[in-house]
């Protein structure tokens, strides 16, 4: 028996995994942006 993780592994082809950690990187990115130009703005 494997895992679900396994299992979501196998149906989910290399391209679709490169896309959704792509994606991740990119809306974690915008998140600490957007953060730090509120911090700025409290700054001054």
């Amino acid at each position: 028996m494997q895992n679900p993780m396994q299992k979501l592994q196998n149906r989910l082809s290399p391209t679709a995994w490169f896309i959704l950690l792509w994606f991740l990187g990119f809306l974690s990115l915008s998140l600490i942006a957007g953060f730090f130009r509120l911090l700025l703005s409290f700054a001054y």
